[in-house]
């Protein structure tokens, strides 16, 4: 019994010896992770009506190609730079003619009469553009792409015509310029009044009321109580060299053929930039704060590409483009101020020119009130 014993003990620890030589049994292998289901792709929003419309007017725009402009400021090089810029976004080309805002006015009804408009495209002083429309020459135009972001702008480009007809497109300060070499500093009249101080007497230069709107700006500050109405007699007694428009008298004014003028700062920056002695005076009863305007011509043969022009150039592209072009201020928080520094200018008064000014003005022009004050006959 006790041999059994010792036997089944030594049996017991032969199998146990065993068991613990043998293997460790490997772990089960780890599960893969799921793959992660692949996402769908991302689907672009539907385009807007609006949206799906304005890319059927940029379609028609390419097909017609081409667009011709009356423009008075789209000239020389600046305005082939524009008609580049254009071209190369769109594939339109750009035919521009150049000539005076009154005179395009008078043509326009001309080929309204004979019932051919050569022009799409329209670009003017916002008071003369108010006549155009007055006459029936242009066309409202339809919610443009660029107007959908109000915020991106500093200024309403259709402040100037809630209904639509024309956009403003820059910001430009009308008021008193000096020639740099003709008067010194601190020697500048400082007030509108101050023209009348006989020294200026015959070295003025000033728009004649005859062609050009500017003049009947001073309309506004009598209606304002800020000068007088015998403020026009007292000018015409002042000998005032009479010029053909904006750019005559700028040019006058840079010569040196004159000492002083009534000019748009986004004439003179031009000027300026190209060594001009030019600045601009913030007189004490205001300084103007205008803007051009584009518009769409009734009748346009192109009227897509018209479409397309005007939305392009209150872009941030087109006003970047034309701004560097033309040394102008834009209508766009984004983009920079151009002008040139000697006529950049926060008046300390500014008179903004609203849509009743607009309106004012143009009566005024078109019944040429001023002519017989600031150019009496002998």
């Amino acid at each position: 019994m006790k041999r059994l014993t010792i036997l089944l003990s030594v049996v017991l620890v032969v199998l146990l010896a065993v068991v613990g030589c043998a293997p460790a049994q490997a772990p089960a292998p780890a599960q893969a992770p799921a793959p992660a289901p692949t996402p769908a792709p991302a689907v672009a929003p539907a385009p807007t009506t609006v949206e799906a419309a304005w890319a059927k007017v940029v379609e028609a725009g390419r097909r017609e190609g081409r667009i011709t402009v009356y423009s008075p400021h789209w000239i020389g090089d600046p305005g082939l730079v524009i008609a580049k810029a254009f071209r190369d976004r769109y594939g339109i080309s750009l035919d521009i003619v150049t000539g005076r805002g009154v005179e395009f006015i008078e043509r326009l009804k001309t080929e309204r009469r004979a019932g051919q408009t050569m022009a799409s495209f329209w670009t003017g002083a916002s008071s003369h553009t108010e006549s155009a429309r007055l006459e029936g020459l242009l066309e409202g135009t339809p919610e443009l792409s660029v107007l959908k972001d109000r915020d991106a702008f500093s200024l309403d480009p259709q402040g100037l015509s809630p209904e639509g007809y024309y956009h403003a497109y820059n910001q430009n300060n009308i008021g008193l310029h000096v020639n740099t070499r003709l008067v010194k500093t601190g020697e500048e009249p400082r007030a509108w009044i101050d023209l009348l101080d006989p020294r200026w007497q015959g070295r003025i230069v000033m728009a004649d009321p005859v062609v050009a709107v500017l003049t009947y700006y001073f309309q506004i500050l009598i209606d304002k109580k800020r000068l007088n109405p015998d403020f026009l007699e007292g000018l015409a007694r002042q000998k005032i060299i009479w010029e053909t428009g904006i750019f005559p008298v700028a040019n006058r004014l840079s010569r040196g053929e004159a000492a002083l003028s009534f000019s748009d700062s986004k004439t003179t920056s031009i000027l300026a930039a190209e060594g001009a002695p030019i600045k601009i005076v913030d007189t004490r009863e205001g300084v103007f704060v205008d803007s051009t305007a584009i518009a769409l011509l009734k009748g346009a043969p192109h009227p897509n590409a018209a479409k397309v022009l005007l939305n392009w150039v209150l872009s941030q592209e087109g006003q970047t483009v034309k701004g560097k072009a033309l040394g102008e201020k834009s209508v766009r928080k984004d983009v920079p101020n151009y002008e040139h520094p000697a006529v950049q200018l926060n008046p300390q008064h500014p008179v903004v020119i609203t849509a009743e000014y607009n309106d004012l003005l143009a009566k005024l022009f078109r019944e040429k009130t001023y002519v017989p004050l600031l150019k009496p006959t002998k």
